[in-house]
């Protein structure tokens, strides 16, 4: 199923009908490659910043984790070492409580890493799915209001 979605999401970028399809296809490849690129492109900075934002934290959230948990399988396997190496039975004792502590950190520490890596893949397919379906309509930058005294210009932006 994942893979009939992505050869549909490339044959659709693919293959643009128009030069402002090929346009907004491109936006959608930029978005697809780091989340929040796409929206900047197209000046929807808010939603950029927020996509670009959630990422960065996602991933540098699972980075720190990782290093965390990488940590923490080291000292259970050096923890082991000593336990199955010990002969003193108080020395044998107190291996074994830093090798399960170890282990109940690495195992919690997995989890955040599991929930880190939903959130990172959570906010890309957000993105994508902003891109493709979260068009907005297209406020003109003036706005021309005629009245009986005369008429009025206003500009408009959007952030």
């Amino acid at each position: 199923m994942f893979k009939t979605v992505l050869l549909l999401l490339v044959l659709s970028l693919a293959v643009p009908a128009s030069p402002l399809q090929a346009a907004e296809a491109e936006d959608v490849a930029w978005s697809v490659l780091f989340p929040g690129t796409g929206q900047f492109r197209t000046g929807r900075y808010t939603r950029g910043t927020l996509f670009m934002g959630s990422e960065i934290l996602a991933l540098g959230g699972l980075w720190v984790v990782n290093i965390q948990y990488d940590r923490e399988v080291e000292a259970f396997e050096s923890a082991k070492a000593l336990y199955e190496s010990s002969t003193y039975i108080g020395d044998a004792d107190f291996y074994y409580t830093r090798m399960v502590s170890a282990w109940d950190n690495a195992d919690n520490l997995n989890g955040y890493r599991k929930a880190l890596v939903g959130a990172a893949i959570g906010v890309w397919v957000v993105n994508v799915a902003d891109m493709i379906w979260g068009k907005e309509a297209h406020n003109p930058p003036l706005s021309l209001d005629v009245r009986r005294d005369g008429f009025m210009v206003c500009g408009t932006f959007r952030f």
